[in-house]
């Protein structure tokens, strides 16, 4: 067997002799390390990376130990708690500095920042239930949707004022009141809706309800700023805990409820 001699004054290991036992070691050190001295040497089986003496015994230095004299250093989830090295379960955005736990809030404030600005996102586009003819259907609210509802109306007015042009130029007296209710009444055939199983159906849309659809957009897209903008400055006014415990989701669809009920 092989034992570690070590110095007990740097408790470096001078020598790693090949001995037949312990007790025949401990009976004649010199025979296996002729510069055997029991004052200034010790010996052990084990093989310690950071040993020291105490009461005459060689151990391994603990961590708070070898922390002391500069030979550790601590990991980010560890803190000095009397005396002790522990171990912290730190939440997400928390970090031990000067050995005290602490928030990084403004990275917290960001991340919830673009969470609501992606909920924003989803909740423009999202379809709402629009009924033509005693029938529901889905419309969806993107801006590509907006503006072919533009375009529609901008060709139906086209379309309508040359006909009143033509009629004009013919002699005939117009009564305004029927001109708008003509206007509101005429159809743009085959407009796209959604049903519930995301299934297309191709519907006759008036003037009116596109009219109609169109202020619902506008409704959705301002509430849905509005509340993105709101919860967003609100957030710097909170407090650590605060920012914690705050679900974007469910304030933001709070919100978003409230500003199409005041709309």
């Amino acid at each position: 067997m092989i034992v570690n001699i070590y110095n007990k004054d740097t408790l470096e290991i001078i020598g790693r002799p090949v001995i037949s036992s312990l007790e025949d070691f401990g009976k004649d050190p010199n025979l296996f390390f002729p510069d055997f001295n029991k004052e200034n040497h010790i010996i052990s089986e084990i093989e310690y990376q950071n040993p020291i003496l105490e009461r005459g015994k060689l151990r391994e230095m603990t961590k708070e130990e070898l922390y002391a004299v500069g030979r550790y250093t601590l990991a980010d989830n560890e803190m000095i708690e009397n005396d002790k090295i522990i171990t912290v379960n730190l939440s997400e955005f928390e970090y031990i500095e000067d050995n005290q736990i602490k928030y990084r809030k403004e990275e917290k404030i960001e991340k919830l920042k673009e969470e609501l600005y992606q909920l924003r996102l989803e909740r423009e586009k999202k379809p709402f239930e629009f009924e033509i003819k005693g029938t529901k259907y889905l419309q969806y609210n993107r801006t590509i949707d907006q503006s072919n509802i533009t375009k529609v109306l901008f060709a139906l007015v086209l379309k309508f004022v040359l006909g009143l042009a033509k009629q004009i130029a013919a002699g005939k007296k117009l009564n305004l009141a029927q001109v708008m209710t003509d206007f509101m009444s005429m159809e743009y055939e085959n407009w796209k809706f959604y049903t519930e199983d995301n299934s297309e159906k191709y519907v006759n849309v008036s003037v009116q309800k596109f009219i109609e659809m169109s202020e619902i957009m506008r409704k959705h897209t301002t509430a849905s700023m509005v509340t993105e903008t709101t919860l967003s400055h609100s957030l710097l006014t909170k407090s650590v805990e605060e920012l914690k415990k705050f679900k974007a989701e469910e304030e933001y669809n709070k919100l978003f409820e409230n500003e199409i009920k005041q709309s």
